[in-house]
């Protein structure tokens, strides 16, 4: 009885410790890019009127709802087929000051950067 407690108690050990790793799969997609990122704030509701993404700079410019709190929103984006970013949205972040990131195309082998840019409304 104490060894298969033992070796459960050892599974739930060795399963607990992958929880935070994501495993992203190698495609062989070679587009890296963002077509549209929205902003969250707490009451669960897209701020950005407005977003204008620069291909050759990399920059994007939003402009979201006057009074909005720039140090708190959850952003959201969309994506080449099987990219990724990093570092991960959907988490809250401080965006009253430009923040980058970069897109991974599925084959790893192309990346870009991007700079968001905040603006409100007058």
């Amino acid at each position: 009885m104490k060894t298969i407690k033992l070796l459960i108690l050892s599974l739930l050990t060795l399963s607990s410790c992958n929880i935070d790793k994501e495993i992203y799969l190698s495609t062989d997609r070679e587009d890296a890019y963002i077509t549209e990122v929205q902003l969250y704030a707490n009451d669960n509701r897209n701020v950005v009127l407005k977003c204008d993404i620069d291909e050759e700079t990399g920059i994007i410019n939003l402009l979201v709802k006057n009074g909005t709190n720039l140090s708190h929103l959850k952003p959201r984006c969309s994506l080449a087929p099987e990219a990724t970013i990093l570092p991960k949205m959907g988490t809250w972040t401080d965006f009253s000051v430009p923040v980058e990131y970069t897109v991974f195309s599925g084959s790893k082998k192309n990346n870009k950067k991007y700079t968001i840019h905040i603006t409100e409304e007058k």
